[in-house]
């Protein structure tokens, strides 16, 4: 029985140089999309309580939303709470 050796593909300097920038490039573009998500919702909160009802979520479910941590995405935040609520998981 004979153990061949495979051969691993290695990655140049500027492929990896390359990757690295993707990957900071998909962070940054994360980061300001989340930041541009925060300040919509900083929008809805300027809305009368009506209009929020009609969408599915109250003043206090903006507030915990904007209460995560910046990293989290409080629009996604809010759509999850919205859709709980319309399923009956939540009351309100």
């Amino acid at each position: 029985m004979t153990i061949t050796a495979r051969q691993t593909p290695t990655i140049s300097a500027t492929g990896r140089i390359t990757a690295g920038i993707r990957v900071l490039a998909t962070a940054a573009r994360a980061i300001v999309k989340t930041a541009l998500n925060r300040r919509r919702v900083h929008q809805l909160a300027d809305m009368p309580d009506y209009v929020l009802n009609d969408i599915g979520i109250r003043r206090d479910d903006i507030s915990l939303a904007l209460g995560a941590s910046w990293r989290e995405d409080p629009s996604y935040k809010l759509a999850l709470i919205a859709a709980h609520r319309r399923r009956g998981f939540l009351e309100g």
